[in-house]
């Protein structure tokens, strides 16, 4: 009997180890990465080259790597925003990228090329705006924070992005109450359908954690405001390996972090039926 009560113990300490490293499988992907190869001007690689990544806005350094020997580096598990990456190895003059976007889920590819010269003289590039994303098979759209904070929206809900992507369908302009206190009392239900599945398989996650109220799953439990969000992507088919749990949309919103400078915003909020248009 003691020996059952021992093989009891032990197999609930295992399913309670598989448990909690279950709760992890679903946390969403909030990071980027920065991927690329460090060439010399004849096209060869270059190993041993130093690489460093400084947020732009912030101006602090964030990673620091060195090229294998193949010239190739990478550095994973990077907060969206704007960077600064430098290379610099001996014999080179020091290379510097400025303002490269690392957006949501991303993996962006920076290659660059050192020009043979002394490495106090540096090679000052103005990033180009990158539109294709061909480093992953996901379908999906970004919508960023500077849409969320310019585009038209009703009682300053950013739920209503969502439907600025492919394949989806809704009917939140009859929501009056969306993102708000409804005085009826009913549940502020979000009708949205990706790629024709029910509105009831969408996640929403804030900052890697599922918002989705999973009681219902038509509702949400926070309306970050729109001040506050820094990007949020929808992803539609190919999921990668994080995503789970839906099979509709998954919505993946991360906030702002700030800069090094100090910023604020303000806003006033009116409705009121007189101020509506005469209907003849």
């Amino acid at each position: 009997m003691k020996s059952k009560g021992i093989l009891c113990l032990a197999v609930l300490a295992i399913a309670g180890l598989l448990a909690c490293s279950a709760t992890f499988v679903f946390g969403q992907e909030i990071t980027g990465s920065f991927l690329g190869t460090v060439r010399d001007p004849s096209g060869a690689a270059i190993p041993g080259a130093v690489v460093t990544i400084t947020d732009a806005e912030k101006k602090l350094l964030v990673r620091t790597v060195v090229t294998d020997g193949e010239g190739q580096f990478s550095a994973p598990l990077i907060a969206v925003g704007t960077y600064d990456i430098a290379a610099e190895a001996k014999g080179f003059k020091k290379h510097v990228a400025l303002g490269i976007k690392l957006d949501l889920n991303q993996r962006r590819a920076v290659d660059i090329t050192l020009e043979v010269g002394n490495i106090t003289e540096t090679v000052t590039v103005v990033a180009e705006a990158n539109t294709i994303e061909a480093s992953m098979p996901l379908a999906s759209t970004l919508i960023t924070g500077e849409q969320a904070r310019e585009l038209s929206l009703n009682n300053r809900n950013w739920v209503q992005l969502v439907a600025l992507a492919a394949g989806v369908s809704n009917d939140l302009a009859d929501q009056v109450y969306v993102g708000t206190t409804n005085p009826e009392g009913q549940a502020n239900t979000i009708n949205i359908s990706v790629n024709g599945a029910r509105s009831s398989q969408n996640t929403f996650t804030v900052d890697g954690a599922d918002i989705t109220d999973r009681g219902s799953n038509i509702t949400i439990q926070a309306y970050p405001s729109v001040d506050s969000i820094g990007e949020f992507k929808v992803l539609r088919s190919l999921y990668p390996a994080e995503s789970g749990r839906s099979g509709g949309g998954q919505v993946n919103i991360v906030t702002r972090s700030g800069t090094a400078k100090y910023h604020g915003s303000a806003f006033e909020f009116l409705r009121n039926e007189v101020l509506n248009a005469a209907i003849s």
